[in-house]
Protein backbone atom coordinates (compact mmCIF):
# COMPACT_ATOMS: atom_id res chain seq x y z
CA UNK A 1 0.00 0.00 0.00
CA UNK A 2 1.17 3.53 -0.72
CA UNK A 3 3.07 5.38 2.00
CA UNK A 4 1.09 8.40 3.16
CA UNK A 5 3.06 11.64 3.09
CA UNK A 6 1.71 13.72 5.95
CA UNK A 7 0.43 13.38 9.49
CA UNK A 8 -3.26 13.39 10.25
CA UNK A 9 -4.42 16.15 12.59
CA UNK A 10 -3.54 15.57 16.22
CA UNK A 11 -7.15 15.66 17.46
CA UNK A 12 -9.16 12.54 18.09
CA UNK A 13 -11.74 10.76 20.22
CA UNK A 14 -11.36 7.63 22.32
CA UNK A 15 -14.35 5.38 23.04
CA UNK A 16 -14.02 2.86 25.88
CA UNK A 17 -16.29 0.14 24.44
CA UNK A 18 -18.48 0.24 27.54
CA UNK A 19 -20.47 3.46 27.81
CA UNK A 20 -19.05 5.86 25.22
CA UNK A 21 -20.55 6.63 21.81
CA UNK A 22 -21.46 9.56 19.55
CA UNK A 23 -24.53 10.39 17.47
CA UNK A 24 -25.08 12.62 14.46
CA UNK A 25 -28.83 13.29 14.44
CA UNK A 26 -30.88 14.10 12.46
CA UNK A 27 -28.98 12.57 9.56
CA UNK A 28 -30.49 10.58 6.69
CA UNK A 29 -29.17 9.22 3.40
CA UNK A 30 -32.62 8.35 2.04
CA UNK A 31 -33.01 9.57 -1.52
CA UNK A 32 -29.28 9.77 -2.27
CA UNK A 33 -27.97 8.09 -5.43
CA UNK A 34 -24.42 7.73 -4.14
CA UNK A 35 -22.46 7.82 -0.90
CA UNK A 36 -18.85 7.78 0.27
CA UNK A 37 -17.86 7.40 3.92
CA UNK A 38 -14.16 7.89 4.71
CA UNK A 39 -12.93 7.38 8.28
CA UNK A 40 -9.62 7.27 10.08
CA UNK A 41 -10.13 4.67 12.83
CA UNK A 42 -8.10 2.64 15.34
CA UNK A 43 -9.76 -0.58 16.51
CA UNK A 44 -8.52 -1.43 19.99
CA UNK A 45 -7.89 -5.03 20.99
CA UNK A 46 -8.62 -6.68 23.39
CA UNK A 47 -12.26 -5.70 23.48
CA UNK A 48 -14.52 -7.44 25.97
CA UNK A 49 -18.14 -6.86 27.01
CA UNK A 50 -20.05 -7.73 23.81
CA UNK A 51 -19.70 -10.57 21.32
CA UNK A 52 -20.07 -8.15 18.40
CA UNK A 53 -19.73 -4.39 18.02
CA UNK A 54 -21.31 -2.48 15.15
CA UNK A 55 -20.19 1.10 14.57
CA UNK A 56 -20.13 3.89 11.99
CA UNK A 57 -23.67 2.79 11.25
CA UNK A 58 -26.70 3.94 9.28
CA UNK A 59 -29.97 1.99 9.29
CA UNK A 60 -31.19 -1.07 11.17
CA UNK A 61 -29.66 -4.53 10.93
CA UNK A 62 -32.47 -7.08 10.82
CA UNK A 63 -33.37 -10.00 8.56
CA UNK A 64 -35.63 -7.74 6.48
CA UNK A 65 -34.07 -4.23 6.46
CA UNK A 66 -31.02 -2.62 4.81
CA UNK A 67 -28.11 -0.96 6.62
CA UNK A 68 -24.43 -0.12 6.36
CA UNK A 69 -21.87 -0.37 9.14
CA UNK A 70 -18.52 -1.66 10.32
CA UNK A 71 -18.47 -4.56 12.78
CA UNK A 72 -16.05 -6.57 14.91
CA UNK A 73 -16.29 -10.03 16.42
CA UNK A 74 -14.86 -9.59 19.92
CA UNK A 75 -14.73 -13.04 21.53
CA UNK A 76 -11.26 -14.59 21.83
CA UNK A 77 -9.72 -12.37 19.14
CA UNK A 78 -10.69 -10.30 16.11
CA UNK A 79 -11.52 -13.17 13.79
CA UNK A 80 -13.73 -10.70 11.96
CA UNK A 81 -13.51 -6.93 11.72
CA UNK A 82 -14.98 -5.53 8.60
CA UNK A 83 -17.48 -3.51 6.62
CA UNK A 84 -20.96 -4.55 5.61
CA UNK A 85 -23.45 -3.14 3.11
CA UNK A 86 -26.75 -4.92 3.72
CA UNK A 87 -29.45 -4.86 1.02
CA UNK A 88 -32.96 -6.26 0.73
CA UNK A 89 -33.74 -8.61 -2.16
CA UNK A 90 -37.14 -8.71 -3.92
CA UNK A 91 -38.20 -11.73 -1.83
CA UNK A 92 -37.71 -9.69 1.35
CA UNK A 93 -34.54 -11.40 2.54
CA UNK A 94 -31.21 -9.64 2.99
CA UNK A 95 -27.80 -9.99 1.39
CA UNK A 96 -24.51 -8.83 2.93
CA UNK A 97 -21.69 -7.32 0.89
CA UNK A 98 -18.80 -7.65 3.33
CA UNK A 99 -15.03 -7.44 3.61
CA UNK A 100 -12.83 -8.56 6.52
CA UNK A 101 -9.99 -6.23 7.54
CA UNK A 102 -9.25 -7.79 10.94
CA UNK A 103 -5.49 -7.84 10.26
CA UNK A 104 -5.52 -4.08 10.92
CA UNK A 105 -6.43 -4.19 14.62
CA UNK A 106 -4.42 -1.93 16.94
CA UNK A 107 -3.27 0.37 14.15
CA UNK A 108 -4.58 3.48 12.41
CA UNK A 109 -6.22 2.91 9.05
CA UNK A 110 -8.35 4.78 6.55
CA UNK A 111 -11.53 2.84 5.72
CA UNK A 112 -13.60 4.07 2.76
CA UNK A 113 -17.03 2.72 1.83
CA UNK A 114 -18.37 3.86 -1.54
CA UNK A 115 -21.62 3.21 -3.42
CA UNK A 116 -21.98 4.58 -6.96
CA UNK A 117 -24.91 5.38 -9.24
CA UNK A 118 -23.79 2.38 -11.28
CA UNK A 119 -24.60 0.43 -8.09
CA UNK A 120 -21.07 -0.65 -7.31
CA UNK A 121 -20.30 -1.07 -3.62
CA UNK A 122 -16.58 -0.96 -2.88
CA UNK A 123 -14.34 -0.93 0.18
CA UNK A 124 -10.94 0.71 0.41
CA UNK A 125 -8.20 0.26 3.03
CA UNK A 126 -5.40 2.85 3.17
CA UNK A 127 -6.00 4.04 -0.37
CA UNK A 128 -6.27 0.57 -1.92
CA UNK A 129 -9.49 -0.88 -3.34
CA UNK A 130 -9.90 -4.26 -1.64
CA UNK A 131 -13.48 -5.22 -2.56
CA UNK A 132 -16.05 -4.37 -5.24
CA UNK A 133 -19.37 -5.83 -6.33
CA UNK A 134 -22.45 -4.69 -8.23
CA UNK A 135 -25.82 -4.56 -6.47
CA UNK A 136 -28.76 -5.62 -8.70
CA UNK A 137 -31.13 -2.78 -9.61
CA UNK A 138 -34.12 -4.30 -7.81
CA UNK A 139 -32.24 -4.89 -4.54
CA UNK A 140 -32.93 -2.09 -2.04
CA UNK A 141 -30.07 -0.30 -0.32
CA UNK A 142 -30.14 1.94 2.74
CA UNK A 143 -30.17 4.91 0.34
CA UNK A 144 -33.47 3.68 -1.15
CA UNK A 145 -35.21 2.64 2.05
CA UNK A 146 -37.87 5.05 3.30
CA UNK A 147 -37.33 5.36 7.07
CA UNK A 148 -41.07 5.22 7.63
CA UNK A 149 -41.07 1.64 6.28
CA UNK A 150 -39.04 0.57 9.28
CA UNK A 151 -40.50 -0.37 12.67
CA UNK A 152 -37.87 1.98 14.12
CA UNK A 153 -37.58 4.90 11.67
CA UNK A 154 -35.28 6.83 14.01
CA UNK A 155 -32.50 4.32 13.22
CA UNK A 156 -32.51 5.60 9.63
CA UNK A 157 -32.28 9.21 10.77
CA UNK A 158 -28.98 9.00 12.64
CA UNK A 159 -25.33 8.13 12.08
CA UNK A 160 -23.56 6.58 15.05
CA UNK A 161 -19.92 6.34 16.03
CA UNK A 162 -18.58 3.53 18.27
CA UNK A 163 -22.05 1.99 18.63
CA UNK A 164 -24.90 0.67 16.53
CA UNK A 165 -27.89 2.87 15.72
CA UNK A 166 -29.73 1.35 18.67
CA UNK A 167 -26.88 2.79 20.80
CA UNK A 168 -25.69 -0.60 22.04
CA UNK A 169 -22.87 -3.01 21.03
CA UNK A 170 -20.31 -0.33 21.81
CA UNK A 171 -16.83 -0.49 20.31
CA UNK A 172 -13.46 0.18 21.93
CA UNK A 173 -11.75 2.41 19.40
CA UNK A 174 -10.46 5.81 18.37
CA UNK A 175 -11.63 8.08 15.55
CA UNK A 176 -9.23 10.50 13.90
CA UNK A 177 -11.52 11.92 11.20
CA UNK A 178 -14.92 11.16 9.69
CA UNK A 179 -16.18 12.34 6.31
CA UNK A 180 -19.46 11.62 4.51
CA UNK A 181 -20.09 12.63 0.90
CA UNK A 182 -23.42 12.51 -0.96
CA UNK A 183 -21.59 11.42 -4.10
CA UNK A 184 -19.11 8.74 -5.07
CA UNK A 185 -15.54 9.99 -4.81
CA UNK A 186 -13.27 9.01 -7.66
CA UNK A 187 -10.46 6.51 -7.19
CA UNK A 188 -7.93 9.34 -7.37
CA UNK A 189 -9.79 11.37 -4.76
CA UNK A 190 -9.82 8.46 -2.33
CA UNK A 191 -6.09 7.94 -2.81
CA UNK A 192 -5.50 11.68 -2.33
CA UNK A 193 -7.26 11.61 1.04
CA UNK A 194 -5.00 8.81 2.19
CA UNK A 195 -1.74 10.02 0.68
CA UNK A 196 -2.07 13.80 1.20
CA UNK A 197 -5.04 14.33 3.49
CA UNK A 198 -6.71 16.19 0.61
CA UNK A 199 -9.74 18.20 1.70
CA UNK A 200 -12.28 17.59 -1.07
CA UNK A 201 -15.32 19.83 -0.62
CA UNK A 202 -17.54 18.74 -3.52
CA UNK A 203 -20.39 16.68 -2.07
CA UNK A 204 -19.07 16.88 1.51
CA UNK A 205 -21.99 16.83 3.97
CA UNK A 206 -20.18 15.76 7.14
CA UNK A 207 -16.63 16.46 8.29
CA UNK A 208 -15.60 15.70 11.86
CA UNK A 209 -11.91 16.44 12.42
CA UNK A 210 -12.13 16.31 16.24
CA UNK A 211 -10.08 19.46 16.69
CA UNK A 212 -12.17 20.81 19.58
CA UNK A 213 -10.17 18.94 22.28
CA UNK A 214 -12.89 19.50 24.87
CA UNK A 215 -16.64 19.50 25.39
CA UNK A 216 -19.48 17.16 24.51
CA UNK A 217 -19.82 18.13 20.85
CA UNK A 218 -17.75 17.42 17.76
CA UNK A 219 -18.60 20.11 15.23
CA UNK A 220 -19.22 19.45 11.56
CA UNK A 221 -16.69 21.41 9.46
CA UNK A 222 -18.54 20.75 6.18
CA UNK A 223 -20.86 23.70 6.76
CA UNK A 224 -23.97 21.48 6.75
CA UNK A 225 -24.52 21.55 10.52
CA UNK A 226 -24.31 17.79 11.07
CA UNK A 227 -22.70 18.01 14.48
CA UNK A 228 -22.03 14.96 16.65
CA UNK A 229 -23.16 14.75 20.26
CA UNK A 230 -20.67 12.87 22.44
CA UNK A 231 -21.55 10.54 25.29
CA UNK A 232 -18.60 9.55 27.46
CA UNK A 233 -15.96 9.89 24.74
CA UNK A 234 -12.51 11.13 25.76
CA UNK A 235 -10.55 13.70 23.81
CA UNK A 236 -7.03 12.58 22.92
CA UNK A 237 -3.99 13.99 21.17
CA UNK A 238 -2.59 11.46 18.75
CA UNK A 239 0.95 10.90 17.64
CA UNK A 240 1.63 11.59 13.98
CA UNK A 241 0.27 8.72 11.94
CA UNK A 242 2.93 8.82 9.25
CA UNK A 243 6.50 9.62 8.52
CA UNK A 244 6.56 13.29 7.46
Amino acid sequence: MAQALRALRAGGLYFDGLSAYAVVQPFTVYGWNEITIAEWIYMCWPKANTAYSKFSMIGEYTSTTPSMFCVTQNSVEYTYAGARFVVVKPDGTIYNYSYNFSVFKNTWLLIVRRFTKEREISYWVNGVKVFASTVPADWKTVLEWDPDRSPRPELYRRFTLAANTGLSERMKMMYGEVRVYNRALTDDEIRAIYERGALIRDGLVLLLDFSEYEGDMAYDKSGCGNHATLYGARWVVKKALYRM
